[in-house]
């Protein structure tokens, strides 16, 4: 089954939010389990200064999962990384161990000649040596103004970092550091967290309230491709990077940025949408209002909701 054919299996499962793998940008075969994602009953009712998972919630979803991941398997892309130990990288370049000779190239250090290989055969070779890389991982989650809102039981941002959640107790499982960021009125990083306690640590920080933004708050958030080009900034070759938003911004030039990443990490992006996004109601008589206005949009005819999906 191909990728797309998978991400659009998952959005028709789903009767609630919808998340799905955006293909362009998933690497291997790895999945955000079906199950984690379904939802069900009343919508809970919290004040809006509450965290949008509470600590309870946050321990509840670590035992499912628990039991989900067990049946995972690991994304089949070979890592483009290396943890401290002995295993060796699938990469050439700066390191200890020497693995092999290359014809000399015009460009290369003259210090990593072989000259012993050259004696022997008159010809010039270039010394390559296993690169040694550390590999971790940063997820992203987005809380901007859009993804502040839900039609069902959770808001985009809700089910956002629940989707963090899995992702962060895979890297816990694979004992890999990571590093949280959360993009509402600016981005903010977490500090690095390896061990038993990294689902917890990054959870607590996925979970901050989202209570909706002022006018002013939402016309100063940051855009997509600006915080994108300073995360190329700052991750480290061989890294992971899991995007997680509803891309309502995102345009041409994130592919491009997007496509400049993919040379450095690698790169999954997860889309959450809620139904009405995709399709709204069939009623009449719908008043949408903009989150950033205070225009109102009158939707009472089959013609108009066409137009709007």
């Amino acid at each position: 089954m191909s990728l797309i054919q998978l991400s659009k299996q998952l959005a028709r499962q789903l009767s609630q939010q919808v998340v799905t793998a955006l293909p362009v940008w998933l690497n291997g075969q790895t999945r955000v389990p079906d199950s984690l994602l379904q939802q069900g009953g009343a919508a809970i009712q919290s004040p809006v200064n509450a965290p949008i998972l509470s600590a309870e919630e946050i321990v509840d979803l670590a035992g499912e999962l628990a039991m989900l991941t067990q049946k995972v398997t690991s994304n089949c892309k070979p890592s483009e990384a290396l943890k401290q130990g002995e295993q060796s990288s699938r990469f050439m370049g700066a390191g200890l161990e020497y693995e092999e000779s290359r014809p000399y190239e015009l460009g290369d250090e003259i210090r990593r000649i072989n000259w012993r290989l050259m004696a022997k055969t008159g010809k010039a070779y270039t010394k390559l040596f296993q690169e040694e890389r550390q590999e971790s991982w940063l997820i992203l989650v987005d809380h901007r103004q859009s993804m502040r809102f839900g039609s069902r039981v959770r808001l985009k941002a809700t089910q956002a970092a629940r989707v963090a959640g899995y992702f962060a107790w895979l890297a816990q499982k694979a004992a890999v550091p990571v590093v949280g960021a959360r993009l509402a009125e600016s981005l903010v990083l977490t500090p690095s967290f390896e061990g038993r306690s990294c689902y917890a640590h990054l959870m607590e920080a996925f979970s901050e309230a989202c209570p909706p933004l002022d006018e002013n708050s939402v016309a100063h958030e940051p855009h997509i491709n600006d915080v994108l080009l300073s995360l190329h900034q700052q991750i480290q070759p061989g890294s992971r990077l899991i995007l997680i938003s509803d891309f309502h911004d995102a345009d041409d030039k994130t592919t491009e940025i997007l496509t400049a990443l993919q040379q450095r990490a690698m790169v999954k992006a997860v889309l959450i949408q809620d139904p009405v996004e995709r399709h709204l109601p069939n009623v009449s008589g719908l008043r949408l209002q903009s989150m950033t206005s205070a225009s109102i949009t009158h939707i009472d005819s089959d013609a108009q909701r066409q137009h709007y999906q």
